[in-house]
């Protein structure tokens, strides 16, 4: 398995303690999600020197959520980052938007937007590519709601989150149907119950989930990833967990779950 550093992982940390966790854990790349208030240029070199490829950029801002008239400014400003970034893939995250009327307003929104900005990625040399969200209010997550902005919007590509689109539906048979379009991989791990616990989250499927590191929770990413053909396999994939108990040693929990996939 190609593994990449999902820096959000490490929010607390420094992009220098970033960038070691991730070559101490053997990772191959890093997905810069936002630029941790630092300037893209000084992320890409560190980054570089320490042997780690960019894979991607996630942008993270909120104009679009906020119904903003000037969101695609922030866009610019995140395709400017990732060219600096020297990263090949953009991933813009459809988040539900505040004051939401309903999911199909909400999608068709975000198609629009996404027509909006693929033009300039493509100009830029940069793959733009959605994921499916996990909120129950997210205008995105089922196969069918993916294909519908997918086919609305042709070359736009698929950040393929396995545990976001568990929270709807079965994700191997996601895959199947979407595999043409994917260009990343996320994994995650879930713990689920049947009825609300503490810190756990209503999903579109009825269930109630809760955050696990990978490896500890219900979700069965060994068929998953055996699933996958081997294009699908040679891309890189997020670690998107943590230590959700004890944050400062998350360090050590990457260390493990990289340990746990590495020769995957």
């Amino acid at each position: 398995m190609k593994l990449c550093m999902m820096s959000c992982m490490m929010g607390r940390f420094t992009p220098e303690q970033i960038v070691a966790t991730a070559t101490a854990c053997g990772m191959e790349a890093i997905d810069w999600v936002s630029t941790h208030h630092t300037e893209p240029a000084e992320l890409r070199k560190i980054s570089e020197d320490a042997g780690l490829r960019i894979a991607a950029h996630t942008m993270i801002k909120e104009k679009f959520l906020r119904r903003e008239t000037d969101y695609l400014d922030e866009f610019k400003a995140s395709l400017d980052d990732a060219c600096i970034l020297g990263a090949p893939v953009l991933m813009l995250p459809p988040f539900p938007r505040i004051r939401q009327v309903s999911l199909e307003d909400d999608r068709k929104a975000w198609t629009e937007y996404y027509a909006q900005a693929l033009p300039l990625a493509r100009k830029a040399g940069v793959t733009l590519t959605l994921e499916s969200t996990g909120m129950i209010n997210s205008p995105i997550v089922t196969v069918s709601e993916a294909l519908e902005v997918l086919r609305n919007v042709p070359g736009l590509k698929l950040t393929l989150d396995h545990g976001n689109m568990q929270t709807a539906e079965d994700a191997v048979e996601a895959y199947s149907i979407l595999k043409e379009h994917v260009v990343h991989v996320h994994l995650k791990d879930w713990k689920v119950y049947d009825s609300p616990r503490a810190d756990t989250t209503l999903k579109r499927c009825g269930k109630y989930f809760a955050n696990a590191v990978i490896g500890k929770g219900d979700m069965d990413l060994r068929t998953f990833w055996e699933n996958l053909d081997s294009r699908s396999r040679n891309l890189y994939v997020n670690l998107e967990t943590m230590d959700f108990m004890n944050p400062d040693s998350t360090p050590d929990v990457l260390k493990q779950v990289s340990d746990l996939l590495r020769n995957w």
